[in-house]
């Protein structure tokens, strides 16, 4: 019945545009001699609330009912909005010219979050969003935001992941510059390593997405835009300390060189006191101490004239992390007399994309990286070593055959040559130690159409790529998009395709190498690539009443696994057991989020999210451990007129969650299956005085703290001692305060 009244819906929304007016257009922006698309224009039919905004590409379609007058009203942040007459016409080209006495004016996206009217639905979080926290570095900027679980991996390093749909970190692609920088061993501690202020957005992709990506992209895709001259202030200073007295600096510059524009960026994090709370003999947190360089120039204009431009990134980052018992020292490594754990890393990542302009729209896009990354660790007396060397490369045709049809191919090559090493300094009944090596030599080739028919209301994108890899042989990733609009303020989309990833368990499960588990590998078969077909719907509708608008957004994911590496808690507390499981295996993810705005002055969010994995193990079925079936979120944002004053308070709860059986454990090494709920409230205040920005917080303003994470704590070195239970935070009520001195 459901079916037959949402089929209804939607023949009546398309039955009562039969007599309406359609109007497609392109909206450019002219600013000096530069003449530009402009991506996210607001087109608004006068004197109703009939409306949209531009695509990437500037375009957009609009549907008039009969009654409604002949003119759209075009604008964009930094632009004269400007009034078209419509009247009979079924395509407009429409030209704003800069609001300001400049070309140097910067424009800027005033939106705290929006969606992108895009085929595949893509949220984008902005500068705005940003400043509601301190958003010390890149997992810090979820905060208020509900597609993204930032989780801790390892309780003693505080290392975290990104999860999309409820799938470990692993199975998101994080995406720098539109660039996989992120990727192998690298990917556990990079995620923690991009302040905060070196980021200009981040674009949020759930599921599978553009095969023009690649294959890996499972969970989702976060694609992080790092700062560049034209979208940063000449001069940005911050500066952050918690009561803790961990410390954190960063600067910003961009600056011209002859034909050039550069960006700068340096960023630093000092070591806090030693704090152990909870009395457990444990650090509470690690004594943290990283540097960052990075430096972009932009070579060439998007101003019609210039055929070739692009930009060239380096980034370099050093970075010491101490964790363990509260007495541990560096002078202390690989000691079996006082647990510790310790990581050196040394990364430098240099990266380029370029565009050469052939004629019309037609582009050739160019993305090159490459990247060396080491990491020197001590877990008590474990030795890992992590050594990884990347190449990448991809060439992109884009060129449109018409308005309604764009085609995109090309071909890739990526390499990946891996190295991690395991020694144990002391007699031990672990069994894992030895040199891992991994090269992945891996060229591809790729496609993919977009089509729009029925006046721009459907948008069809299909996409296949065929990737031939030295180890696994050839394997295709067909993928697909639908995005269908019955009316200007409803949007469905659909996604289906297929992903693969290669595993490093080692890297993806270091708590077990902090643990006194041993570590079995299949039993001596090899592990092999995890294989998922994902498939969902979203539906988003925006409202707009005037002094309320906003948008409601409900989808829903399945991620079936066809192998997948199962990670064996229960078998044996004294093993982790890693197998193939290559059937009865699927994730489950449904999200729905209300998004309100009063006077422009308050933003309310309101979200749920239900999680259910599962899979099945010598015929027995489990639900994965560690993540909570149901959570939600709530967040409240006051900004006040010209933003001289934000506040934003965000409150978390998050359900039961199982745990792995400790059944087997002497009773006083014991945890419970399940773990109790609890609540996470943040809060920060944030006032403008000419150019500074003052901001003072709280995180975890309830001071909740898991109990007892850590397993046999007085033993570090006996048979029970396990450090991979977590479920909740480990660090309690944590005050903060900073500024940020900008130069326009």
């Amino acid at each position: 019945m459901k079916y037959l009244l949402i089929t209804l819906i939607l023949l009546l929304a398309l039955i009562s545009n039969l007599q309406s007016q359609t109007v497609s257009g392109r909206v450019f922006g002219f600013t000096g001699s530069a003449k530009d698309t402009l991506a996210g224009a607001v087109i608004k039919v006068i004197a109703s609330k009939n409306g949209t905004i531009t695509d990437e590409k500037g375009y957009f379609t609009i549907t008039l009912s009969p009654n409604e007058p002949q003119f759209i009203a075009v604008s964009y942040f930094g632009f004269k909005p400007d009034t078209i007459d419509i009247k009979d016409k079924e395509y407009v080209e429409v030209i704003l010219v800069n609001d300001f006495s400049t070309s140097e004016i910067k424009v800027s996206d005033s939106k705290h979050t929006f969606i992108e009217n895009s085929g595949a639905k893509t949220e984008v979080l902005t500068g705005a969003e940003f400043r509601k926290a301190a958003c010390c570095d890149l997992t810090g900027c979820f905060g208020n935001n509900s597609s993204i679980d930032v989780a801790v991996t390892d309780i003693i390093t505080d290392s975290r992941e990104l999860k999309v749909l409820g799938l470990e970190g692993k199975y998101t692609q994080v995406l720098l510059d539109n660039q996989p920088l992120v990727s192998g061993v690298k990917t556990k501690y990079e995620v923690s390593s991009i302040p905060g202020t070196l980021i200009n957005s981040i674009k949020i992709s759930k599921g599978t997405n553009s095969v023009i990506q690649g294959y890996e992209s499972i969970g989702g895709m976060v694609n992080v835009l790092l700062m560049d001259y034209e979208n940063s202030d000449r001069l940005l200073l911050n500066g952050y300390i918690n009561h803790g007295m961990e410390k954190q600096i960063n600067a910003n510059y961009a600056g011209s060189l002859k034909n050039l524009n550069t960006f700068s960026s340096f960023h630093t994090v000092q070591k806090s006191n030693r704090i152990d709370k909870n009395g457990d003999g444990f650090l509470d947190n690690p004594l943290i101490t990283r540097y960052m360089l990075f430096n972009k120039i932009d070579f060439g204009e998007n101003n019609g004239k210039d055929k070739f431009l692009g930009n060239l990134g380096i980034r370099y980052w050093n970075e010491e992390r101490i964790g363990g018992q509260r007495n541990f020292n560096k002078s202390d490594e690989g000691s079996d007399k006082i647990y510790g754990q310790t990581v050196k890393i040394n990364s430098g990542e240099i990266y380029s994309r370029s565009i050469l302009k052939l004629s019309g729209s037609d582009e050739l896009k160019f993305l090159i990286n490459g990247s060396l990354y080491s990491a020197k660790s001590f877990y008590g007396f474990t030795n890992y070593d992590a050594n990884q060397k990347n190449i990448y490369l991809n060439a992109i045709y884009d060129f449109e055959l018409n308005h309604n049809l764009n085609l995109k191919f090309g071909a890739g090559f990526k390499y990946q040559n891996t190295e991690e090493d395991i020694k144990f300094l002391s007699q031990t009944p672990k069994t894992y130690s030895g040199n891992y090596k991994n090269i992945e030599s891996i060229p591809g080739i790729f496609s993919e159409l977009s089509l729009k028919v029925f006046a721009d209301r459907l948008n069809i994108i299909p996409g296949l790529r065929a990737d031939f890899h030295n180890e696994h042989g050839t394997f295709f990733t067909p993928r697909i998009l639908v995005k269908f609009m019955p009316t200007s303020s409803t949007t469905f989309r659909l996604t289906a395709g297929t992903g693969l990833r290669t595993v490093y368990v080692f890297n993806e499960y270091t708590n077990a190498l902090a643990s006194s588990r041993n570590i079995i590998l299949n039993y001596g078969n090899p592990l092999e690539p995890e294989k998922v077909i994902n498939y969902g719907i979203d539906l988003l509708q925006i409202y707009d009443f005037g002094a309320v608008s906003g948008n409601i957004n409900i989808d829903f994911f399945r991620t079936n696994f066809r192998n997948k590496v199962v990670a064996d808690y229960d078998t044996d507390p004294n093993l982790l057991i890693f197998s193939n499981l290559r059937s009865n295996s699927f994730s489950d993810a449904f999200q729905a989020e209300l998004n309100m705005n009063f006077l422009k002055l308050v933003d309310l969010k309101l979200s749920y999210k239900y999680l259910y994995s599962e899979y099945e193990l010598n015929g027995i079925k489990y639900e994965e451990p560690f993540e909570a079936k149901h959570k939600m979120l709530g967040s409240l944002t006051f900004s006040a007129p010209n933003d001289l004053f934000i506040f934003n308070i965000n409150m978390q709860w998050y359900g039961k969650q199982r745990l792995p059986s400790t059944a087997k454990n002497p009773l006083e090494f014991q945890r419970p299956d399940e773990s109790e709920p609890y609540v996470i409230v943040n809060t920060q205040l944030t006032k403008r005085i000419g150019m500074f920005e003052l901001y003072a917080g709280v995180e975890n303003l309830l001071d909740y703290v898991q109990p007892n994470p850590i397993i046999e704590p007085q033993n570090p070195f006996g048979k029970y001692f396990d450090t991979s239970y977590i479920w909740g935070p480990v660090k309690g009520r944590e005050f903060y305060t900073g500024f940020r001195f900008y130069v326009k």
